[in-house]
């Protein structure tokens, strides 16, 4: 296993080594660090190199399934006439789908498929505080009424 990781993503395992336990990988036995590298917990960037399920932690998953269940609320919830085909899920890590930073919500079918979908996309920090400085205000509207 720990030549399988030196091999296929050096870097990342290094990376981590470092982050997680705070030891080089070569300041240890390989005994130990295979160790320690098979223990180094989900999101972590080795994982991510080898599209694994446990390349993504638990709020990232849940958030994941948030974003599904928006698109099949929203699909649900449309037109039965003018919806499109139901939207898939979103790619998870481990399947084989997977996903560029750069285009997040790209997959086989997204420039033919005309359901409404929430597209997920990064943000800086600075977009971010942008968005959230923003002044959002609440629209007054009309209580409804039933008219027989």
């Amino acid at each position: 296993m720990l030549v399988y990781l030196l091999h296929e993503c050096p870097d990342q395992l290094a990376a981590d080594m470092r982050r997680v336990y705070g030891l080089g990988i070569y300041e240890l036995d390989p005994l130990e660090t295979a160790v320690l590298a098979v223990r180094l917990p989900a999101g972590s960037l080795i994982w991510q190199k080898l599209d694994v399920p446990m390349a993504w932690t638990l709020d990232q998953y849940l958030a994941a399934v948030r974003i599904d269940q928006m698109n099949m609320w929203m699909w649900g919830n449309s037109d039965p006439k003018k919806r499109g085909p139901r939207p898939e899920p979103l790619p998870r890590p481990g399947n084989g789908a997977t996903v560029s930073a750069s285009n997040p919500s790209q997959t086989a079918d997204a420039d033919t498929a005309k359901a409404r979908t929430i597209k997920p996309m990064g943000l800086t920090i600075e977009q971010l505080d942008a968005f959230m400085s923003r002044d959002f205000t609440d629209v007054e509207t009309k209580p409804f009424t039933h008219n027989e």
